[in-house]
């Protein structure tokens, strides 16, 4: 008899002739569940010898069904047109050792943990867009408007990469670019991308890494504004007359449920899916009043909810770099439809020339800190969901990232969010021109080894900052562990990568640890970088470091 894992994703495919539209699934206790039929067309995936993707058709379009058993035992299945059984079967689910899905813990609801128990922290980047390469003419220098990519073979190396240093996280936009499913006509849906879809989850699914799938980007319908999409009706060909039209018409809702119903039947209840994002930065569309989108994303929240309940929804906001409408719009934010909370905030030099930026947003590590701080909350996780360095006022990437070769930037805006409260690390929107391109994959390691086996849901932490004029020390105290990240002030872009001094060696360094009841305790010790010299200890309460140039991740187990 056919096996499945435990949280691992059965499926299976009938001839289009038999019009199941459903499958009904009865687990070992007798409950039973059903899943949406859906259509697919298998392909073939065929890289040239530039290493080119294209994604051919391989025979003819199939009825498909995904389901994921989360009890040990026997299961059937029945598919279904109508009443009428069509065909059945059954399978056997076994234990494999999956942790489950991602979910918000009951012991502590300002941290993820997996449905089988264990914590999960969210560590990872932004992956939304695949790189797209010009295609030449014939003549030098000349190209055709034609572009390709390497396809899933990018997400594959990512991937990879990521699995190989701990980190579990990635954001893909599917609105735009190689994963994006619905053509020009809404409600319309192009086969092909959806494998290319398949492709890529899977490759997250044998790396370990959870995917938050953000369905939409754009901001209006002309070409005149930023990130314009073009769509037409299915039954008149006609536009949206603007934004406005697009929210609140319930046609163009239901042409775009029409997409998410798609999604969902392949992808719902899929343990590899962390969360179904609406839109990214939906404050940044054109509409007439914000309560559009206040009002359109309270309604969509739960509809998407509905047809995925094992996955988390959630919505973001633009960058958190003003005060007025952007408390306005966050604090709107905390619905109780949003699963987990979600901020972006970039480091960005233009905000020293407004004041009618906040001022932090320039400033290292306090910027990324003070946005957790701002927008934490007691009853829900909150993320970092987009951050890293800018060119002033979002003018493009940060200047210095050509000469960051150690990633001291992806330093300071990866760590310091999680030992502020966060529920992951800051998740860094430069993936190709800084991440991938500086190599800086392994940057992820230290961090996840110094969380791997600390149950973060049940140590009820705490934030502390017990910082000095010499370095950071930002910390999590919990029941059993204290968490820490040190950092050395010197160590910033401005002396190192703008004016080019090597920072001094922080040496004796202490911190008293004895205010927050911590007297000893067993202590673990790792760096992004060379490992530090000299011991470190914690004795009498006081935490005596080791000698670091660059800084270092402490866990002490004092419980």
């Amino acid at each position: 008899m056919r096996t499945t894992a435990r949280y691992g994703r059965w499926a299976a495919d009938f001839p289009v002739g038999q019009a199941a539209d459903r499958v009904e699934f009865t687990g070992p206790d007798g409950q039973a569940c059903t899943r949406p039929v859906f259509r697919r067309q298998p392909a073939a995936f065929e890289y040239d010898e530039h290493g080119y993707e294209t994604i051919r058709p391989e025979g003819g379009e199939v009825d498909s069904v995904r389901f994921t058993p989360d009890a040990l035992g026997r299961w059937r299945w029945r598919a279904l047109s109508g009443a009428a059984p069509v065909a059945q079967g059954e399978f056997v689910c076994e234990e494999a050792g999956r942790p489950g899905y991602v979910e918000i813990s009951p012991h502590d609801a300002r941290y993820f943990r997996y449905s089988g128990g264990s914590p999960y922290c969210a560590i990872g980047l932004n992956l939304c867009v695949l790189p797209q390469y010009p295609l030449a003419k014939g003549a030098e220098f000349e190209r055709v408007r034609q572009t390709a990519t390497l396809g899933a073979r990018d997400y594959a190396r990512w991937f990879a990469a990521m699995k190989a240093n701990g980190a579990n996280f990635a954001r893909l936009w599917l609105g735009t670019g190689y994963l994006q499913v619905e053509t020009e006509t809404a409600g319309e849906h192009d086969l092909l991308r959806f494998e290319a879809l398949d492709r890529v989850v899977e490759l997250a699914r044998h790396s370990g890494v959870r995917l938050k799938l953000c369905l939409e980007n754009f901001r209006c319908f002309d070409s005149g504004g930023s990130q314009p999409r073009r769509l037409r009706h299915s039954a008149d060909g006609r536009a949206p007359r603007d934004m406005d039209e697009w929210f609140q018409d319930p046609g163009w809702q239901s042409l775009w449920m029409k997409k998410v119903h798609a999604l969902t039947a392949r992808y719902g209840d899929d343990p590899v899916i962390l969360a179904w994002e609406l839109w990214n930065e939906i404050n940044c569309c054109r509409t007439s009043d914000w309560a559009v989108q206040r009002e359109w994303t309270r309604k969509m929240l739960p509809a998407v909810k509905a047809l995925s309940p094992r996955n988390l929804v959630t919505n973001s906001i633009g960058s958190f770099d003003r005060e007025e409408k952007q408390m306005t719009w966050y604090r709107d934010f905390q619905m109780p439809e949003m699963d987990f909370q979600q901020v972006h905030r970039y480091l960005d030099q233009g905000h020293l020339q407004d004041p009618a930026k906040l001022a932090v947003c320039s400033e290292p590590v306090a910027f990324s800190v003070d946005a957790i701080q701002r927008t934490r909350r007691p009853d829900r996780p909150v993320l970092l969901a987009e951050t890293g360095g800018v060119n002033d006022n979002h003018s493009g990437p940060f200047r210095y990232y050509r000469a960051d070769h150690r990633g001291l930037i992806f330093h300071d805006t990866t760590y310091p969010a999680f030992f502020a409260g966060a529920a992951g690390s800051g998740h860094i929107w430069h993936w190709g021109e800084y991440v991938d391109q500086k190599n800086l994959w392994s940057g992820y390691k230290a961090l996840a080894d110094t969380l791997a086996g600390v149950p973060l849901d049940r140590e009820a932490f705490e934030p502390v900052d017990l910082s000095t004029d010499r370095f950071w020390f930002l910390a999590l105290r919990g029941r059993t562990h204290l968490l820490a990240w040190v950092r050395n002030k010197a160590d910033t872009w401005q002396n190192v990568l703008r004016d080019g001094r090597e920072p001094a060696v922080v040496r004796g360094a202490s911190v008293d640890l004895a205010p927050l009841g911590i007297q000893s305790g067993e202590l673990a010790v790792a760096s992004q970088w060379r490992k530090p010299r000299g011991t470190t200890e914690l004795s009498a309460g006081v935490l005596t470091l080791p000698e670091f140039r660059h800084g270092l991740v402490l866990r002490v187990r004092h419980g």
